[in-house]
C-alpha cells in the first residue's frame, strides 16, 4: 500500500507530537543536568521540525486550523487568568 503525500506528512506530523510530549516529560523529571540539557535540545528540535511541517501541511491546506471568534478568545484568556490565579494561591497559601 503506497502511502499518499498529506498521509506520510500527517503520521510525521503525529510523530513529532508524540516526541515533543515525551521529551518535555522527560526533560522536566531529568535529575541529571547534562542530560536535561540534551533532553532539552532534542525537545527544540522536534518543536522545529514540528511547526515547520504543521506550516507545510496548512499552506497546502491539509491541517485547517479554526478561526476562533472575538468572544472564544476572551473566553480562552479568562480561563487561563482564572487557573492562573488559583496556581498561584496555592503556591502563596494565605
Amino acid at each position: 500500500m503506497d502511502l499518499l503525500e498529506r498521509e506520510m506528512a500527517q503520521d510525521m506530523l503525529l510523530m513529532e507530537k508524540q516526541l515533543t510530549q515525551s521529551y518535555t516529560l522527560a526533560e522536566m523529571e531529568c535529575a541529571n543536568e547534562a542530560l536535561r540539557q540534551r533532553l532539552h535540545q532534542l525537545h527544540e528540535g522536534t518543536e522545529s521540525v514540528h511547526a515547520r511541517l504543521f506550516h507545510a501541511m496548512h499552506q497546502r491546506g491539509w491541517y485547517q486550523t479554526p478561526v476562533a471568534g472575538q468572544q472564544a478568545i476572551e473566553t480562552a484568556i479568562l480561563s487561563w487568568e482564572q487557573k492562573e490565579a488559583r496556581g498561584q494561591e496555592r503556591e502563596n497559601p494565605r
